[in-house]
């Protein structure tokens, strides 16, 4: 079970601090309040079912701040929901990267260490653009007179965390094959016996799939057709957090950043 668990719970993580950060570039007088509580309790319900089953002291505390987030949405003053947000935020980043500069303390090399980063924040990207975007894309049929513009950030953002999670697959299994010895050419093996399916699920589904869909994404979007749009970022969801798990499940069981 926990090889299964804790892949689950680390991409839930960063859908919830990808979505946050997307939250925090549609800040706007054209955005409702009603449309970042959607998002906020649509969170909350990903984190609340993570601390029922195994709750973590990173995970309380972003739920704790997300809860205090949607609260501060009916409060006039406008200063104090961007305060809350930008506190989840920086919480949620921390809790989501702590595992990966802990490993500084084990055998790792700081350049390990650092795709590992790179590649949780790029995960982070993907499901919460994807997420958002859905989302957002329900919210023009509500408020039809959003500019584009805005749904369009969020399709740029995801195109553009779904190429860069293709290129650090190419560039870190190229790196270690060429330069991470006899043991990184054994974890690499690994990739291409006992662990084959699901690396393939992991590059067809979670990468090449994702970015055909960015692509169709972006090039709806420059009709514009906002409706099509929408349900196009439904199928990126399922397709993003099938990888992103597959990822996180390759990471956990080869120690590689996929």
């Amino acid at each position: 079970m926990t090889y299964l668990t804790i892949p689950a719970f680390q991409a839930a993580q960063a859908l919830a601090v990808g979505s946050l950060f997307c939250l925090n570039l549609l800040h706007s007088p054209l955005i409702r309040r009603s449309f970042l509580q959607t998002c906020v309790w649509t969170l909350v319900s990903v984190l609340g079912v993570e601390i029922w089953i195994r709750p973590t002291l990173a995970s309380m505390m972003l739920f704790a701040l997300l809860l205090l987030y949607a609260g501060s949405l009916w409060i006039p003053n406008g200063r104090w929901p961007r305060r809350m947000l930008w506190l989840s935020l920086a919480v949620g980043a921390a809790g989501m990267l702590i595992p990966s500069l802990l490993l500084a303390k084990e055998s790792f090399t700081a350049p390990e260490i650092a795709v590992r980063i790179v590649v949780t924040l790029t995960s982070a990207l993907l499901l919460g653009s994807a997420v958002i975007g859905m989302l957002l894309g329900h919210h023009y049929l509500r408020d039809p007179k959003l500019p584009i513009a805005l749904i369009r950030r969020l399709a740029k953002l995801f195109l553009t965390a779904t190429a860069l999670q293709g290129l650090l697959v190419v560039v870190n299994l190229g790196s270690l094959y060429l330069f991470g010895g006899a043991d990184a050419a054994a974890r690499i093996g690994l990739l291409s016996t006992s662990y084959l399916g699901v690396f393939l699920g992991r590059v067809v589904v979670g990468i090449l799939g994702s970015f055909v869909l960015a692509c169709v994404i972006w090039d709806t979007l420059r009709i514009p057709n906002v409706q099509a749009a929408t349900g196009f970022f439904y199928l990126a969801i399922l397709t993003g957090a099938i990888g992103e798990f597959l990822g996180r499940f390759l990471q956990y069981s080869t120690l590689i950043p996929l």
